[in-house]
């Protein structure tokens, strides 16, 4: 994706993996995976925290809507077969919509 500047392995164990698309000094998209619970998450990261994001625990996903990322919103479908790419659209968007790039 042409605004990631930088990809960074910040953990890695026997089990998780957690990556940093970087997009700017105070913006990323950070990537946990845990390959004995199945766990995925996907944030947009900012200065105050998470600003967006989707979750997958337990084969079943719920978001964190831009407009309130404290929460989660369950959603009615799943990601595509694709998730990082699927989100990482996502995340392009809203840093259009948003001019945060």
């Amino acid at each position: 994706f042409w605004f990631v500047r930088e990809l960074q392995i910040v953990d890695r164990t026997d089990n998780t993996t957690t990556v940093h698309f970087v997009i700017g000094s105070d913006l990323f998209v950070q990537v946990f995976l845990s390959q004995q619970t199945g766990r995925l998450n996907l944030a947009l990261v900012g200065p105050s925290g998470r600003l967006y994001g989707r979750d997958r625990e337990r084969e079943s996903w719920h978001r964190h809507p831009f407009e309130n990322p404290k929460t989660h919103e369950a959603t009615s479908v799943g990601m595509s077969s694709h998730p990082l790419m699927q989100f990482m659209a996502e995340v392009e968007d809203l840093l259009i919509a948003h001019a945060l790039i």
